[in-house]
């Protein structure tokens, strides 16, 4: 029996994903070895991509913390929007789908790990995304979506099943750092550096061409895990300004098992460049309806930016 792409997409959002992209293999040229959807599933001919977006009244959590000091609400976003349901959710999902294939097919079907407390990464998932025609790279390097920008999680599965393309993201811009540059405004750490001050990342998929910045590792994570006492963490764990990723390693290996979730080190800590940026509606979403003062609040009342 075989099953048609048309399928797979409604059996997908009857699980509750809000969107559902395919791309063949050839829009995968560029993956470094390893990575490549065939290094993982020989014979792959198809690529699924699912996507959850976070609830509204998830994300106006983290604008109590970051603007009205709130930082007993981040263990909603930790809980609802990053570590926990959304990648539960997606996981399901992956696996009930590769289920779905290959219950009705011939075809082998893999789902690939979703979410940060998951045994390593088998693709890059928001190349996938980008692959899978569901948006295009915002210039902070994540996934942006027309319709919820950043603030959405996504999901892969691979198959030997060849299914019809969906095409690439091909509406209005989404991300213009020379207009906006919100994301590096609110970075607490200099991670995403400011637009015209480096050279970007390039990537070419399909007949797509995409420039992003290329975000410091350590500095970012600095401030997910809270790193130091300014950014919200008990102790200075890494104080250094330009830690170097093993700078990174030594501090995490210095700090206590988190109490405060289901992951070895707390990763949620943070989220301004995703829950700041303009894309999808950000303006009627939120400021309009009295859930957020902005971007220039993004470090609380005693700090604004």
């Amino acid at each position: 029996m075989d099953i048609t792409k048309n399928e797979i997409s409604n059996f997908a959002k009857s699980l509750g994903m809000s969107k559902c992209g395919f791309a063949g293999v050839d829009r995968f040229a560029q993956s470094p070895k390893g990575n490549h959807p065939c290094d993982i599933l020989p014979g792959c001919k198809s690529v699924i991509v699912i996507g959850s977006n976070l609830l509204d009244g998830v994300v106006q959590a983290n604008f109590r913390a970051f603007e009205d000091g709130r930082q007993d609400l981040k263990g909603i976003y930790g809980t609802y929007g990053y570590t926990m349901l959304p990648n539960f959710e997606l996981t399901y999902s992956c696996y009930a789908i590769a289920k779905f294939i290959e219950s009705n097919t011939g075809a082998l079907a893999t789902p690939c790990s979703t979410g940060p407390m998951t045994n390593g990464m088998q693709i890059s998932i928001r190349h996938a995304a980008v692959a899978a025609g569901l948006g295009e790279f915002g210039y902070m390097s994540i996934v942006l979506t027309p319709e919820y920008g950043p603030r959405i999680r996504f999901g892969v599965i691979l198959t030997t099943l060849e299914l019809e393309q969906s095409p690439m993201y091909n509406g209005p811009r989404l991300c213009n750092p020379e207009k906006c540059g919100i994301c590096a405004m609110v970075c607490p750490t200099g991670a995403i550096r400011a637009c015209g001050t480096h050279e970007l990342d390039h990537i070419e998929m399909g007949d797509k061409k995409y420039d992003y910045t290329h975000v410091d590792v350590p500095k970012c994570r600095k401030a997910l895990q809270s790193m130091t006492k300014q950014l919200g963490g008990a102790e200075d764990y890494l104080p250094t300004e330009n830690p170097t990723i093993e700078q990174l390693f030594e501090a995490e290996a210095q700090m206590p098992i988190g109490g405060r979730g289901l992951q070895h080190i707390d990763s949620w800590n943070c989220g301004r460049c995703q829950m700041y940026c303009p894309v999808g509606d950000w303006s009627a979403r939120y400021k309009q309806r009295g859930l957020s003062r902005g971007p220039k609040f993004a470090f609380g009342d005693e700090d604004k930016h």
